[in-house]
């Protein structure tokens, strides 16, 4: 279940993973031209990869760090800041955040 709300410079998903095998999910942003048939998905955008808590983003970034949010919970938030060029994802009580997300092409959700 996918819920959103947005202003002009700030949009937030609200995210309720329903079901899932393995919690092998990967949720953030993407350019808008992504093609989601591409099996390189992580290659593009900026994710949260909920099974082991990573942060991964492909080139030109090559970005993989450990987060400290925990893993494997049912709802996540994603708050996309173009204003602040900022990235959030907010699971329980924790936030952690990518910084200087460009903002010269489109971003649309992502989940995998």
């Amino acid at each position: 279940m996918l819920m959103v709300f947005q202003n002009n410079l700030r949009h937030i998903w609200k995210i309720k993973i329903l079901r899932t095998k393995d919690y092998d999910i990967m949720i953030g942003v993407a350019p808008n031209e992504f093609d989601i048939n591409s099996s390189i998905y992580d290659k593009y955008g900026w994710y949260y990869y909920c099974y082991n808590s990573y942060f991964r983003s492909g080139p030109p970034y090559n970005y993989s760090k450990e987060t400290s949010l925990p893993s494997k919970k049912d709802e996540v938030i994603v708050i996309l800041n173009l204003n602040k060029r900022t990235l959030t994802f907010k699971i329980e009580d924790k936030t952690e955040s990518y910084t200087d997300i460009p903002i010269d092409k489109p971003l649309v959700p992502a989940i995998f």
